[in-house]
């Protein structure tokens, strides 16, 4: 009991922290992601044995160009694009049940192209206009919050069949839909207060969102199994570290930036 207690309480403050810096201003927002994403790219690097100082400074850099609006577009759309692939393969590698073994070239690009690329879309969420500020950016984050939480609670209720029984063995099929379903039903709630797009590009943002952060939180358990501990970090009382935390985010956001980029050229 206590420890759900813990659990939850830290829950809500990392929440609150998100939504109150979202509402209160652009840069709040920014700076909080940037932190947060910091700690887990420490976090991930430790998993990894790849220590360097490089990362940060890059990531540093890549953050301050967003926020003053200077960074190329074709450096943007090349980190996209290189994001995207990378996450693809990282996916391709958990379903073929292949190990995540990385010689130290390998560690810098994934290093590069997942975790601080992801972090930086996560920060580029920020960029796209909406009738709330900071909308799109909370609606990635509220529906992988629920998607997540109806995931466990459902899992925990019905949960019989495994999902990937040798990477995450408490993830159950029942867990996903229950999951799917609260996020699907959230994005039509959202879609009746702000309706900045049409209802099937909120639709199809919950099945990304669905999908993306199911297979982000797996392949970060499959690298803790693979560096044989239980949590990334400790610094969120009863869920571990940061990169525990953000996982789904962080991969799902490069998928959330594609898909946004690609509605507004067709329309």
């Amino acid at each position: 009991m206590r420890e759900i207690t813990i659990r939850s309480l830290s829950g809500l403050l990392y929440v609150a922290i998100i939504v109150s810096s979202a509402l209160f201003s652009n840069l709040a927002l920014i700076v909080v992601l940037f932190i947060f994403s910091a700690l887990a790219l420490f976090e991930f690097q430790r998993l990894l044995h790849y220590k360097s100082p490089v990362p940060f400074l890059f990531f540093g850099l890549l953050a301050y160009q967003l926020y003053i609006e200077k960074a190329l577009e074709t450096l943007h759309f090349s980190l996209l694009t290189l994001c995207v692939l990378v996450n693809i393969l990282l996916a391709i590698m958990l379903i073929k049940k292949k190990n995540f073994v990385f010689n130290p070239y390998q560690k810098s690009g994934l290093t590069l192209f997942y975790l601080i690329s992801s972090g930086y879309f996560i920060l580029a969420t920020t960029g796209f206009e909406t009738h709330w500020m900071n909308g799109i950016t909370l609606y990635m984050y509220f529906l992988i919050w629920i998607n997540n939480s109806f995931a466990y609670l459902s899992g925990k209720k019905w949960g019989k069949t495994p999902l990937f029984p040798k990477v995450s063995p408490k993830k159950t099929w029942e867990g996903f839909w229950g999951g799917a379903l609260a996020c699907i039903l959230l994005s039509v709630v959202l879609y009746r207060f702000n309706q900045d797009f049409e209802l099937w590009v909120y639709l199809i943002l919950a099945v990304i969102i669905i999908i993306a952060a199911t297979i982000g939180d797996l392949i970060q358990s499959k690298f803790k199994r693979e560096a044989k501990v239980k949590d990334s970090g400790s610094l969120i009382p009863g869920h571990g570290g940061f990169y525990d935390r953000m996982d789904s985010v962080l991969y799902t956001a490069p998928f959330v930036n594609l898909f946004l980029i690609l509605v507004h050229y067709v329309s």
